[in-house]
């Protein structure tokens, strides 16, 4: 028992002190836990950017540069719906994607976004 109540002591001890020694592991230790945490609720929050980044996968033959640019431009459904209201309605400029390649993704995302 005196074991679990030195352990307890210094974890609350690690997380109150203020000192720059622990105060810099402890804060990117942190910042890692609430960035996997993020991650993983990003993936059960976005149904309609998964399927829309699933699909424009299949049917469109993408570079690993565009493939990663669709991955960011579509990671939540905000972002899908900015982005077809930006590209593919307003018809804005897209540096990364050719106008071919940039319909057919808006024609996967019209798609999406439709059902």
């Amino acid at each position: 028992m005196k074991k679990f109540l030195l352990l307890v002591i210094i974890i609350l001890g690690l997380f109150t002190i203020d000192h720059p020694s622990i105060k810099g592991p402890r804060d990117t230790l942190l910042n890692q836990g609430i960035d996997v945490l993020s991650e993983s609720s990003k993936i059960t929050r976005s149904p309609a950017a998964q399927q829309a980044r699933e699909s424009v996968t299949r049917t469109v033959s993408l570079s690993t540069q565009e493939q990663s640019y669709i991955n960011e431009a579509l990671a939540t459904d905000e972002k899908l719906r900015e982005f077809h209201l930006r590209y593919c309605e307003e018809n804005d400029v897209n540096l990364d994607l050719y106008a071919p390649t940039l319909m057919q993704v808006c024609n996967v995302t019209s798609n999406i976004l439709n059902k």
